[in-house]
Order: structure tokens, then sequence, then C-alpha cells
């Protein structure tokens, strides 16, 4: 059985933007690289959150 998680999220506008335009230029849905995303965060030892460069694939 996997993990999963649903959510809803809410993004200002120029974030927003930019997440469609990379969507738009990958041919993805912008959920799909939200998912790509959070699957590359990793939090250190302090709790802080990291993220090496991302490219949506």
């Amino acid at each position: 059985m996997r993990d999963e998680l649903t959510a809803r999220v809410w993004l200002p506008s120029d974030p927003s933007r930019r997440l469609r335009a990379i969507a738009a230029r990958t041919c993805l849905q912008p959920e799909h690289i939200l998912a790509q995303l959070a699957d590359q965060v990793r939090m250190d030892d302090t709790g802080a959150l990291t993220l090496d460069t991302f490219t949506p694939h």
C-alpha cells in the first residue's frame, strides 16, 4: 500500500502564474509538477526544508 496525501493548494498570483507557465512549457499539469517538487524536498537535521535544483519531467 502506498502512502498518499491529498491537498488543496492556494498560491499567490505570481507563483501561480509561474507554475502555470512551467506546466505549459513542460506539457504537464500543475499538480504533477507540485507532486514532483514535493518528492524532491528534504528536511535537514535542524528541520529546515531543502531542495536541490529542480527540473520537472
